[in-house]
């Protein structure tokens, strides 16, 4: 109880806690919720861009918790499970050197990889669907919805 109440004093660790409080939060609720209302975007594009900035940060507890974040939505929306990942590390360590190199723009290269992620990530549930012989997504008007909401989170977050 002693580390707690440390934790409770200081300003610094009380925003860290707070941080960590909302992120479980997030990664715990979140992806059940949209899950349910198909209103609520996955937000892929956002976790991308989230998990992007705290690798150049080089905050491994916050990478990991993005990480967790895609396995659970995943498992939640019953999504092949790492294709996330795959898609991060392929998005991060292929294209996104080559994005940067022609566009300086920072919330031009933002939006461009949430887009991309999601484009990219979509197309990879599909051809794993082919490969696999069974359909995981569907192409509805809702998809274009979620890539819309991800580009203007890119802006804002």
């Amino acid at each position: 109880m002693q580390t707690l109440s440390r934790l409770q004093r200081n300003f610094t660790h009380q925003k860290t806690l707070t941080k960590l409080l909302l992120l479980a939060g997030l990664i715990l609720f979140y992806p059940p919720l949209s899950s349910l209302y198909p209103l609520l975007p996955p937000l892929t594009g956002i976790a991308y861009l989230q998990w992007r900035n705290h690798m150049y940060e080089r905050d491994y507890p916050l990478i990991a918790a993005w990480m967790l974040y895609a396995v659970v939505l995943e498992a939640e929306w019953g999504l092949p499970l790492y294709g996330l990942w795959g898609t991060m590390f392929f998005l991060y360590f292929f294209l996104e050197p080559k994005i940067e190199h022609y566009i300086h723009s920072p919330w031009l290269v933002d939006m461009l990889a949430a887009a991309l992620f999601d484009l990219l990530y979509f197309l990879f549930v599909i051809f794993y669907g082919a490969l696999v012989h069974q359909r995981f997504i569907e192409a509805d008007p809702i998809l274009w919805y979620y890539l819309l909401i991800d580009m203007m989170g890119a802006i804002l977050f």
